[in-house]
Protein backbone atom coordinates (compact mmCIF):
# COMPACT_ATOMS: atom_id res chain seq x y z
CA UNK A 1 0.00 0.00 0.00
CA UNK A 2 3.25 2.29 0.91
CA UNK A 3 4.34 1.50 -2.66
CA UNK A 4 1.55 3.04 -4.08
CA UNK A 5 0.81 6.33 -2.13
CA UNK A 6 4.75 7.19 -2.80
CA UNK A 7 4.20 6.83 -6.50
CA UNK A 8 1.06 8.86 -6.64
CA UNK A 9 2.99 11.76 -4.33
CA UNK A 10 5.96 11.30 -6.73
CA UNK A 11 2.97 11.91 -9.90
CA UNK A 12 2.00 15.03 -8.28
CA UNK A 13 5.01 16.50 -7.82
CA UNK A 14 6.83 16.04 -11.09
CA UNK A 15 3.50 16.81 -13.06
CA UNK A 16 4.01 20.52 -10.35
CA UNK A 17 7.18 20.78 -12.35
CA UNK A 18 7.71 23.42 -15.00
CA UNK A 19 7.78 22.65 -18.54
CA UNK A 20 8.92 25.73 -19.48
CA UNK A 21 12.38 25.64 -21.11
CA UNK A 22 15.47 26.26 -18.60
CA UNK A 23 16.49 29.46 -20.98
CA UNK A 24 13.25 31.15 -19.95
CA UNK A 25 12.66 30.39 -17.07
CA UNK A 26 12.36 33.16 -14.54
CA UNK A 27 11.89 32.87 -10.41
CA UNK A 28 9.13 31.81 -8.74
CA UNK A 29 6.67 34.57 -8.18
CA UNK A 30 8.30 36.81 -10.54
CA UNK A 31 5.17 39.00 -12.00
CA UNK A 32 5.59 39.22 -15.72
CA UNK A 33 5.01 41.79 -18.07
CA UNK A 34 2.12 41.07 -20.58
CA UNK A 35 2.40 42.66 -24.14
CA UNK A 36 -0.63 44.30 -24.44
CA UNK A 37 0.44 46.07 -21.13
CA UNK A 38 3.79 47.32 -22.69
CA UNK A 39 1.93 48.37 -25.72
CA UNK A 40 -0.58 50.46 -24.28
CA UNK A 41 1.04 52.05 -20.86
CA UNK A 42 4.68 51.75 -21.84
CA UNK A 43 5.99 54.33 -19.39
CA UNK A 44 4.60 52.44 -16.54
CA UNK A 45 6.61 49.11 -17.26
CA UNK A 46 9.98 49.84 -18.23
CA UNK A 47 12.37 48.07 -16.24
CA UNK A 48 10.36 45.32 -15.58
CA UNK A 49 10.81 41.43 -16.51
CA UNK A 50 8.35 40.41 -19.27
CA UNK A 51 8.26 37.13 -21.28
CA UNK A 52 7.07 37.80 -24.86
CA UNK A 53 7.65 35.34 -28.34
CA UNK A 54 6.00 35.47 -31.46
CA UNK A 55 7.48 34.39 -35.24
CA UNK A 56 10.74 36.09 -36.53
CA UNK A 57 9.98 39.10 -38.90
CA UNK A 58 13.50 40.61 -39.43
CA UNK A 59 16.99 40.42 -37.96
CA UNK A 60 19.37 43.11 -38.11
CA UNK A 61 23.03 42.60 -36.38
CA UNK A 62 24.78 45.92 -36.25
CA UNK A 63 28.29 46.61 -34.12
CA UNK A 64 26.56 47.72 -30.65
CA UNK A 65 24.63 44.25 -30.95
CA UNK A 66 21.17 42.04 -32.77
CA UNK A 67 17.79 43.52 -33.30
CA UNK A 68 15.22 40.72 -33.95
CA UNK A 69 11.83 42.17 -34.95
CA UNK A 70 9.43 39.92 -33.81
CA UNK A 71 5.57 39.58 -34.49
CA UNK A 72 3.98 38.48 -30.85
CA UNK A 73 1.41 35.99 -30.37
CA UNK A 74 0.20 34.53 -27.02
CA UNK A 75 2.42 32.15 -25.28
CA UNK A 76 0.60 28.63 -24.30
CA UNK A 77 0.82 27.14 -21.00
CA UNK A 78 5.35 26.18 -21.92
CA UNK A 79 6.40 29.43 -23.76
CA UNK A 80 6.11 28.50 -27.39
CA UNK A 81 3.99 31.33 -29.51
CA UNK A 82 0.35 30.31 -30.76
CA UNK A 83 0.60 31.38 -34.00
CA UNK A 84 -2.50 32.19 -34.90
CA UNK A 85 -4.44 35.04 -37.31
CA UNK A 86 -4.77 37.14 -34.45
CA UNK A 87 -1.46 39.58 -33.12
CA UNK A 88 -1.22 42.09 -30.72
CA UNK A 89 1.20 43.81 -32.90
CA UNK A 90 5.39 43.59 -32.98
CA UNK A 91 8.16 44.28 -30.32
CA UNK A 92 11.80 44.54 -30.59
CA UNK A 93 14.38 42.00 -28.92
CA UNK A 94 18.36 43.61 -27.82
CA UNK A 95 20.53 40.88 -27.98
CA UNK A 96 24.11 41.38 -26.99
CA UNK A 97 26.16 39.66 -30.02
CA UNK A 98 25.64 38.41 -33.29
CA UNK A 99 22.85 36.25 -34.42
CA UNK A 100 22.62 34.58 -37.33
CA UNK A 101 19.97 35.68 -39.93
CA UNK A 102 20.12 32.27 -41.32
CA UNK A 103 19.75 29.95 -38.52
CA UNK A 104 17.07 32.89 -36.90
CA UNK A 105 15.18 32.79 -40.11
CA UNK A 106 12.32 34.93 -41.19
CA UNK A 107 9.16 32.78 -40.06
CA UNK A 108 10.96 30.79 -37.18
CA UNK A 109 8.64 30.59 -33.99
CA UNK A 110 11.13 32.73 -31.05
CA UNK A 111 10.63 33.48 -27.20
CA UNK A 112 12.19 35.99 -25.08
CA UNK A 113 12.47 36.61 -21.54
CA UNK A 114 14.23 39.94 -20.32
CA UNK A 115 13.73 43.75 -19.19
CA UNK A 116 11.05 45.72 -20.96
CA UNK A 117 12.90 49.31 -21.87
CA UNK A 118 11.60 52.23 -23.23
CA UNK A 119 10.20 52.15 -27.17
CA UNK A 120 11.09 52.77 -30.12
CA UNK A 121 9.76 54.53 -33.24
CA UNK A 122 10.50 52.85 -36.50
CA UNK A 123 8.48 51.36 -39.88
CA UNK A 124 6.57 48.85 -40.94
CA UNK A 125 6.92 49.27 -44.40
CA UNK A 126 5.85 53.20 -44.74
CA UNK A 127 3.77 52.70 -41.76
CA UNK A 128 5.54 54.14 -38.41
CA UNK A 129 4.85 51.99 -35.43
CA UNK A 130 6.09 52.67 -31.96
CA UNK A 131 7.78 48.83 -30.59
CA UNK A 132 7.74 48.34 -27.40
CA UNK A 133 11.57 47.06 -26.65
CA UNK A 134 12.97 44.20 -24.62
CA UNK A 135 16.19 43.92 -23.70
CA UNK A 136 16.88 40.08 -23.87
CA UNK A 137 18.30 37.79 -21.09
CA UNK A 138 17.25 35.07 -22.70
CA UNK A 139 16.08 33.68 -25.66
CA UNK A 140 14.63 30.27 -26.97
CA UNK A 141 14.37 29.36 -30.72
CA UNK A 142 12.05 26.80 -31.35
CA UNK A 143 12.30 23.40 -33.53
CA UNK A 144 10.02 23.79 -36.83
CA UNK A 145 6.86 21.72 -36.51
CA UNK A 146 6.40 19.02 -39.33
CA UNK A 147 3.65 19.14 -40.48
CA UNK A 148 3.78 15.70 -42.90
CA UNK A 149 0.36 14.66 -44.49
CA UNK A 150 -1.30 11.82 -42.83
CA UNK A 151 -3.29 9.00 -45.59
CA UNK A 152 -5.54 6.54 -43.44
CA UNK A 153 -4.84 2.83 -44.11
CA UNK A 154 -8.03 0.55 -43.75
CA UNK A 155 -6.79 -2.20 -43.52
CA UNK A 156 -6.69 -4.71 -40.48
CA UNK A 157 -4.03 -4.23 -38.40
CA UNK A 158 -3.69 -8.00 -38.39
CA UNK A 159 -3.85 -8.49 -41.76
CA UNK A 160 -1.17 -5.59 -42.71
CA UNK A 161 1.06 -7.70 -45.45
CA UNK A 162 -0.55 -9.06 -48.31
CA UNK A 163 0.42 -12.52 -47.69
CA UNK A 164 -1.65 -12.37 -44.14
CA UNK A 165 -4.68 -11.09 -45.94
CA UNK A 166 -7.77 -12.83 -46.24
CA UNK A 167 -9.59 -12.61 -50.12
CA UNK A 168 -11.81 -10.11 -48.40
CA UNK A 169 -10.76 -6.60 -47.09
CA UNK A 170 -11.45 -5.44 -43.78
CA UNK A 171 -12.05 -1.81 -43.24
CA UNK A 172 -10.45 0.06 -39.87
CA UNK A 173 -9.47 3.73 -40.33
CA UNK A 174 -5.86 3.79 -39.39
CA UNK A 175 -3.73 6.45 -39.45
CA UNK A 176 -0.62 5.78 -41.03
CA UNK A 177 1.84 8.34 -42.04
CA UNK A 178 3.21 8.68 -45.65
CA UNK A 179 6.59 9.60 -47.02
CA UNK A 180 6.21 12.74 -46.36
CA UNK A 181 6.92 14.02 -50.06
CA UNK A 182 6.11 17.17 -51.86
CA UNK A 183 2.75 16.68 -54.02
CA UNK A 184 3.78 18.80 -56.22
CA UNK A 185 6.73 16.48 -56.73
CA UNK A 186 4.57 13.91 -58.64
CA UNK A 187 2.64 16.47 -60.49
CA UNK A 188 6.00 16.89 -62.61
CA UNK A 189 6.91 13.39 -62.63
Amino acid sequence: MLKYWLTALGALTLSACSTVPDELAVAEGTNLTPYTVALESPEQVQNKPARWGGVIAEVRNTDSGTIVEVVNYDLNSYGRPAVSDNSDGRFRAKLDGFVDPMVYKKGRSITFTGIVQAPEEGKIDEFRYLFPTLDVTGKYLWKEIDKSPMEVDYSSLWYRHHWYSPPYRVYYPVPVRTNGGNQDDNKNN
